[in-house]
C-alpha cells in the first residue's frame, strides 16, 4: 500500500476575539477556575461567518499553494462538523462550489460531535491509500461555529473556526500509520443538540467520558500493537482540546492508570510532549470538529524540525455521545520549522472585543442558526477587520440567506 499523509494544513480562526478573563469577570464567574481552564482568549464569530465561510477561508490558501493543475487531483472532499445547515444537503456541497473543485469528486459530511474532524481525516486517508490514481488527493475540513451558550460554564471555551488538511501521496508534514488505531464508543448523554436552539450539556459527565475513552481507546491501540509503551513509543502527543486544562487532567489520569508515576514526571511529560499542541487552542477555544486538527497544527508550528529522525505522534480524538479514537502518525523530518499557514500571525492580528461588543456581536449572530430561512448579514465589521488578518488575500463571508438559499461574497482588502 502506498505512503499517504498530510501534505499541507491551514486554518481560519476568525477576525475578532475576547479575553477569557474579561468574560469571567463580566459573567461573575469564579476566576479561580481560570487556572484549570488554561485558556487565554477565544475567537468570536461575526454574523457573516458561518461553517461554510470558515471552511472555505481555511482551505483556499492550501489550494492556491497546490496550483490549478494539481487541484484536479482532489477526488474527495469530506467535512466534519456539528454546525450543519441542512438535514439532507451536505455543507461540503457549498464548499465544493465556492472552492471550484473538480466535479469528479466525492462529497460528504461527517457528524460525531468533536470526533468528526479526525474521523474525516482517517476516512480520507484510507480512500487515498487505495485510490487507483497514484496522485489522488483529499481535502479534509473540520469546521464549526457553535451557537453560544451565554452565561454557562461552556461559554469561556466556545470558539469558532476551521482547519483544512490536504491528504495525498507526498506527505511533507506527517505520514499515516495505516491501521495503527484503537477505538472506544458507547451511548452517553453528555452533550446533545436536539434542536438548533437547544444545547444540553453535562460538563462533569462529559469530562469523565473523555477520560474513560482515552484510557479505553489507548488500551485498544495497545491490544493491536502490543509492543507499545506510552512513555516511550510516542515522541509527541495531540489530544482533543476543548480547553487545555481538560488535556492536562486527562493526561494525568491516563499516566496514573498505567502505574506509579511521580507527579513531577507527569508534569514534565505534559510539558515535553503535549504542551505545544495546546498553544493555538488556548487562543481560539473549542472549535469542535476542528479542535484536534488545530492541536495537530499547533504541534507542527511549535516543534523544531529534526532532519535526522522521524518521530511518532499519538493522537486522541473524542466526540460526545460518544465515539473516540487513539491513532498514530509519523512526524516527518523536514528542513523548515512549522507550516506555511501563517496561523500565529493571523491570531495576533485579530481585533480584541470588550465584553459589551462581544455580546452585541453574539446578539446579531443568534438568528443565524441551522434552519434559518432568511438572514441579512452585517458585513461592516468584517470589512474593517479583514485586511489585518488576511492582507492581500480575499476572504469569503456569508452575505445573506433568501428562502434558505445562501449567498456568499468575497471581501478583498476590506472591500467587497
Amino acid at each position: 500500500m502506498k505512503q499517504v499523509g498530510i501534505e499541507d494544513i491551514g486554518a481560519y480562526l476568525g477576525l475578532a476575539y475576547v479575553e477569557v478573563d474579561d468574560l469571567f469577570r463580566a459573567r461573575g464567574m469564579d476566576t479561580s477556575r481560570m487556572a484549570n481552564l488554561l485558556m487565554r482568549r477565544k475567537t468570536v464569530a461575526l454574523p457573516c461567518e458561518d461553517v461554510v465561510s470558515c471552511a472555505v477561508n481555511a482551505a483556499r490558501p492550501l489550494l492556491d499553494r497546490l496550483g490549478d493543475r494539481a487541484r484536479e487531483t482532489i477526488e474527495l472532499l469530506v467535512v466534519g462538523t456539528e454546525s450543519g445547515i441542512d438535514l439532507s444537503k451536505s455543507t461540503a456541497t457549498w464548499i465544493h462550489e465556492l472552492l471550484q473543485l473538480p466535479r469528479a469528486c466525492r462529497l460528504f459530511e461527517v457528524k460525531q460531535a468533536c470526533y468528526a474532524g479526525v474521523a474525516a481525516l482517517q476516512l480520507a486517508t484510507a480512500q487515498i491509500a487505495t485510490a487507483s490514481r497514484e496522485d489522488a488527493r483529499a481535502l479534509v475540513i473540520g469546521s464549526d461555529v457553535p451557537r453560544l451558550i451565554r452565561g454557562s460554564t461552556a461559554e469561556p471555551s466556545q470558539g469558532a473556526g476551521a482547519v483544512a488538511v490536504l491528504v495525498g501521496p507526498r506527505p511533507t508534514l506527517a505520514t499515516a500509520e495505516l491501521g495503527a488505531a484503537g477505538y472506544c464508543s458507547f451511548d452517553v448523554t453528555d452533550v446533545r443538540r436536539p434542536t438548533p436552539a437547544d444545547h444540553i450539556w453535562d460538563p462533569d459527565l462529559s469530562l469523565m467520558s473523555y477520560v474513560e475513552c482515552l484510557k479505553a481507546a489507548y488500551g485498544d491501540y495497545v491490544r493491536r500493537r502490543p509492543d507499545t509503551e506510552f512513555l516511550d513509543s510516542f515522541d509527541h502527543l495531540v489530544f482533543h482540546t476543548p480547553f487545555p486544562g481538560a488535556v492536562r487532567g486527562a493526561h494525568r489520569s491516563l499516566l496514573r492508570s498505567l502505574g506509579r508515576i511521580a507527579p513531577q514526571r507527569i508534569t514534565e511529560d505534559f510539558t515535553r510532549r503535549l504542551e505545544d499542541s495546546t498553544r493555538y487552542p488556548a487562543q481560539v477555544g473549542n472549535i469542535y470538529a476542528g479542535t484536534t486538527l488545530l492541536a495537530l497544527l499547533s504541534l507542527f508550528d511549535h516543534t523544531e524540525a529534526d532532519p535526522t529522525a522521524t518521530r511518532r505522534i499519538g493522537i486522541f480524538s473524542y466526540g460526545s455521545g460518544c465515539s473516540s479514537e487513539f491513532c498514530s502518525w509519523l512526524l516527518n523530518s523536514r528542513e523548515r520549522k512549522g507550516t506555511p499557514a501563517g496561523v500565529a500571525d493571523a491570531l495576533a492580528a485579530r481585533t480584541r472585543l470588550d465584553v459589551a461588543a462581544y455580546d452585541e456581536v453574539a446578539d446579531a449572530c443568534d438568528p443565524l442558526c441551522s434552519g434559518a430561512a432568511d438572514f441579512e448579514a452585517d458585513l461592516s465589521l468584517a470589512r474593517k477587520l479583514a485586511p489585518a488578518v488576511s492582507p492581500g488575500r480575499p476572504l469569503t463571508m456569508l452575505e445573506h440567506i433568501d428562502g434558505h438559499e445562501r449567498h456568499y461574497v468575497q471581501l478583498a482588502g476590506g472591500l467587497s
